[in-house]
């Protein structure tokens, strides 16, 4: 993820301070997710005796965007994993439904369900 103004299209830095539409300035610090997915800039400034005031707003407030960058490689590996993993958690439930059946067949019943199938 790159914060880009939407003025000159640079990429912004995290340390460099930006100016709100109000005129405060505030220190970039990096870019934060909410719950709801939406990013959003977290900034700071001097507090005074509060040392400092830390934030977060839109990155309209400072005329900016946030461009999130997905490589073809980064999306396959991360589809791929998720694949093995539900592949993965689909073998084990398996192993531990079959593992009781085999126990109940190889110990109990066994000679009748034959002697009841095989009729």
């Amino acid at each position: 993820m790159k914060l880009v103004s939407c003025v000159t299209g640079e990429e912004i830095r995290t340390g460099r301070t930006l100016r709100a539409v109000s005129g405060q300035a505030w220190k970039f610090e990096r870019i934060a997710e909410r719950a709801d997915g939406i990013h959003h800039v977290h900034v700071s400034r001097p507090g005074g005796k509060l040392g400092r005031i830390h934030r977060e707003f839109h990155p309209s407030v400072f005329g900016c965007e946030i461009t999130v960058e997905i490589t073809w490689r980064k999306s396959v590996s991360h589809a791929a994993y998720r694949t093995w993993s539900k592949v993965d958690d689909y073998l084990l439930a398996g192993l531990f439904a079959l593992v009781p059946l085999a126990f109940f067949e190889h110990y109990h019943w066994s000679e009748y369900i034959v002697s009841v199938l095989g009729r």
